[in-house]
């Protein structure tokens, strides 16, 4: 159960009585819990606080449970996602097996469905936590720390160049678009090019090699070819 309270949860649920008897479940285990009564208030909310784990309803107004993951997934392949639904529900999760969920719940919620389904999420996050993330041989993303190291010795960047290449690593395979940097970096601050490019600059000075690469008017990826 401790390693619940390391983890933040967002709960969406229409129905704000069974959004309140669930919510004082999950306060009680998790570190932070963030309420939403329908699918854009949650997108709001996750946009804000990037929750390690969504426990999301299929079905509610103004954006049902299936779109709002499929939004999230455009730009986010960790964050876990938990659905509920009524039996009735099951031809939506059709259009889910590309969404990479981490469980789907009969309704209603009990401690007896909820608890493996959340178990699951948060050893899916410890296996993340656990392991390190190779640039080069001798150059590594360490999850347990949120740290970069070259020679097993820390690298010194600033909160802005720590989480740009923390994002690009975490999604080395793919194009890191400018709208997600601004979101996940500059967040409520406005990002001008002229800023990232600076920021990038004093970076690659910092790391071993530049594995920093500029894909025009898309964003930024990583470029391992020859080091890995």
């Amino acid at each position: 159960m401790d390693d619940f309270k390391k983890y933040t949860i967002l709960y969406i649920e229409d129905d704000e009585g069974v959004r309140t008897i669930n919510s004082r479940f999950l306060n009680r285990m998790f570190n932070e819990l963030y309420e939403a009564k329908d699918g854009e208030e949650g997108l709001v909310l996750y946009k804000k606080y990037h929750p390690d784990i969504i426990l999301t309803d299929i079905k509610m107004p103004k954006m049902d449970g299936i779109s709002l993951a499929q939004k999230i997934r455009e730009n986010d392949k960790t964050t876990k996602i938990i659905i509920s639904t009524a039996f009735s529900e099951k031809n939506y999760l059709l259009d889910a097996i590309e969404l990479n969920l981490e469980k789907y719940i009969i309704k209603p919620l009990t401690s007896r469905n909820l608890m493996p389904a959340l178990i699951k999420a948060v050893e899916s996050l410890e296996e993340q936590k656990d392991s390190k993330i190779f640039l080069s041989d001798d150059f590594y993303f360490d999850n347990k720390t949120s740290l970069f190291y070259y020679e097993d010795k820390t690298i010194n960047l600033t909160k802005k160049e720590l989480l740009f290449l923390k994002l690009l690593t975490l999604n080395k395979d793919r194009v890191v678009s400018y709208e997600e940097i601004e979101q996940n970096i500059w967040q409520d601050e406005y990002m001008s090019l002229n800023s990232l490019r600076t920021s990038i600059g004093f970076l690659r000075k910092k790391i071993p090699f530049n594995c920093i690469k500029n894909i025009s008017n898309l964003g930024y990826k990583l470029n391992l070819e020859n080091k890995l």
